[in-house]
């Protein structure tokens, strides 16, 4: 295959659009994913849970989590936040009764984008 004078410009234009798809993806990697929740979304539970924990791909900070009853109803809960951003957050449930119920939280990536996350699960009764 004969080699002319563009093929040059063709490689630095291959390289350098390479080079941005890397780094597009590093910025991406900025904000932060789900890796993993305790309670799958509508799932029927036997027992009430102690707990609930997300886990994210990156460290972020938890900026706020609420509990609500399928009719709307506010459950109270006592969750202090860890100070520094981490990827596991295990927020601790109140004494729950069988009903269904809406988890919801918001995190804060490290370049500040918000995300939120929301679960809903019903305790069986018996």
């Amino acid at each position: 295959m004969p080699i002319n004078n563009r093929s040059p410009r063709i490689c630095r234009a291959v390289l350098l659009s390479v080079g941005l798809l890397f780094s597009s993806s590093d910025m991406a990697q900025a904000h932060t994913m789900e890796r993993a929740i305790s309670i799958a979304n509508n799932a029927v539970l036997q027992a009430a849970p102690e707990t609930f924990t997300v886990s994210y791909v990156h460290p972020a900070r938890f900026g706020s989590v609420q509990l609500r009853t399928a009719t709307g109803e506010t459950v109270p809960m006592r969750y202090q936040p860890p100070a520094n951003a981490t990827t596991t957050f295990t927020i601790p449930l109140p004494k729950l009764v069988p009903d269904t119920y809406r988890l919801t939280w918001r995190v804060i990536a490290d370049d500040g984008h918000v995300m939120t996350g929301n679960v809903t699960f019903t305790i069986a009764r018996r």
